[in-house]
């Protein structure tokens, strides 16, 4: 298996059909019209591929959010998945570390990790643990803007894993933008 680090723009066509492809295999309750993401592009991509073949991808989102009146940089991670017919062999790990690696390498750029999930034992067994916030957010759904919404969210898990020595305080996150 070849792990490769690529900007959004240098996605080829192609692979960009083929990561539509196992998201909607991965995804299958999710229409994403045929998009490689599903609210908004990633910066970046961390491509799984074996024989050529992409078998695995995360993307990310270098962003700046408002974490109790204190601008935070993270690296969030987006629309992580395995091509069902290679799941548990190792390949999530393999990108999560991926990027944990890539995020170290920067560790005066990027303070944290941070995800939205709805399976926090997965990330909890690779560090990430769950947060108590209040959370503002740019509501966007299929290109559409739907304003800003604050609230605690009770049907998902935010979860953060440090790399620098900034350390996370639970509270009030405004993710000045989007929600992943």
């Amino acid at each position: 298996m070849e792990l490769q680090f690529i900007n959004e723009f240098q996605i080829s066509k192609s692979d960009s059909e083929e990561i539509n492809s196992f998201l909607k295999r991965c995804f299958p309750d999710i229409d994403y019209e045929g998009r490689d993401h599903f609210k908004q592009l990633p910066h970046y991509r961390i491509l799984a591929k074996d024989k050529g073949k992409i078998i695995g991808q995360l993307g990310i989102d270098f962003r700046v959010m408002n974490l109790n009146g204190q601008a935070i940089s993270v690296f969030g991670v987006i629309d992580l998945c395995v091509d069902p017919q290679f799941q548990n062999r190792g390949i999530g790990k393999a990108l999560m570390n991926e990027l944990e690696i890539i995020a170290k390498n920067s560790s005066d750029k990027v303070d944290c990790l941070f995800l939205v999930t709805g399976d926090p034992p997965y990330y909890e067994r690779l560090g990430f643990r769950i947060t108590n916030l209040t959370t503002t957010w740019l509501k966007l759904d299929s290109f559409n803007n739907y304003g800003v919404s604050t609230e605690k969210i009770a049907d998902a898990f935010f979860m953060v894993k440090e790399i620098s020595d900034r350390k996370w305080v639970d509270g009030d996150l405004d993710l000045l933008g989007y929600m992943y």
